[in-house]
């Protein structure tokens, strides 16, 4: 960090300077007042100096010349850039009230320096002109990169929630219904209401070990990336299926095609969509058993998780979360999805992922 804080301030003397140095040469040093032309050229250098930290004081620091240019006509001109400069970065900081001052302090700059003289008066409208541009474009720019900063925040928090839903729902049904089988049994079945609370231990802790690491994902960049467990993937749906199969539903897990590495962001979604298809048939089928299809086809991942169940439930807003959490991560790498009952009694999750398409 202080690495970098030298290397912008090394990079910001050189502008200064070299911004001073031209200034002088092209403009400042034919000036009838020498003492004024160094004092108007050194304030402008100094403005270039620190707009990246200070914009407001940039501005005072390049209004002065401008404020000097009746004495210097030159040194208006010498003001000029880092004037427009400094108001784009006021205008563009979110603070209202300031970069407002700003501007209204410009634009009387401008008309106080055609003051003294009548014949400079013609100054005012190109130079006000500029001032209100490099304002405006500044006040463009900053509202859509705080719009872009909000998109990108609502989109992580939307992931995060997914995360959490897939990860907390899916343990809490096997939990939910173990505590009610180990309820029910507790008294004539000593031996199977134990193994249910083995279950229920066993759903905690992988619940507590996919938090810790969802929450490693939020750590700060200072933080040891190394300490981070990895990602879940389809390497572990062997155990999403053992976890399910404790919840009451057992789970056929057939694979076709030849299977490949997938890419980080595909296998988490595809575990995930597997992962929230049996946490719905867990709470909502009412059946023992599931089947749950990988198709590994040349471009595509096919997923499909069906069930003979109950079909669609009742209560169809408590399913509709986990679906919108499917579809979502389905749309974010331009895949498709079809879920619905089957013709009869069931339900139905078809889910197709691309091999070669980037993340929208």
């Amino acid at each position: 960090m202080e690495t970098r804080t030298g290397q912008v301030l090394a990079l910001d003397g050189s502008l200064a300077a070299a911004y001073g140095g031209a200034a002088w040469l092209l403009f400042t040093h034919k000036g009838p007042q020498p003492v004024v032309a160094v004092l108007g050229t050194a304030l402008s250098a100094a403005a270039i100096m620190l707009i990246r930290r200070r914009p407001v004081w940039a501005f005072l620091s390049a209004l002065m010349p401008l404020l000097l240019a009746p004495i210097d006509a030159s040194l208006g001109f010498v003001a000029l850039v880092p004037l427009c400069y400094a108001l784009f970065r006021v205008a563009g900081s979110g603070a209202r009230r300031s970069a407002l001052a700003v501007l209204a302090t410009a634009e009387l700059g401008a008309v106080g320096t055609a003051l003294p003289n009548v014949d400079r008066a013609g100054a005012v409208v190109p130079f006000g002109t500029m001032f209100a541009a490099a304002w405006v474009t500044g006040y463009v720019v900053g509202q859509q990169r705080r719009r872009d900063s909000e998109l990108v925040l609502q989109q992580e928090r939307m992931r995060i929630a997914r995360e959490l839903h897939d990860i907390v729902a899916h343990s809490m049904s096997v939990i939910t219904v173990q505590a009610g089988y180990g309820h029910l049994v507790i008294d004539e079945q000593p031996a199977e209401a134990r193994a249910a609370l083995a279950a229920i231990e066993a759903a905690g802790r992988q619940t507590l070990a996919e938090l810790r690491q969802l929450l490693g994902v939020l750590r700060s960049e200072q933080d040891d990336p190394a300490t981070l467990d990895p990602a879940p993937g389809l390497g572990m749906l062997d155990q999403l299926i053992e976890h399910t199969g404790r919840a009451g539903v057992r789970v056929r897990l057939i694979v076709t095609g030849q299977p490949v590495a997938l890419p980080a962001g595909v296998d988490l979604s595809a575990y995930r969509i597997v992962q929230e298809a049996l946490t719905n048939v867990v709470k909502h089928a009412a059946t023992g058993t599931a089947d749950a299809l990988l198709d590994y086809r040349p471009a595509e991942l096919a997923i499909r998780i069906t069930d003979h169940g109950s079909g669609c439930p009742d209560d169809g807003g408590a399913i509709g979360h986990g679906l919108i959490g499917i579809r979502e991560r389905v749309a974010l790498y331009g895949g498709s999805l079809r879920a619905g009952p089957l013709p009869g009694r069931g339900f139905e999750v078809s889910a197709r992922l691309p091999l070669t398409g980037r993340a929208a």
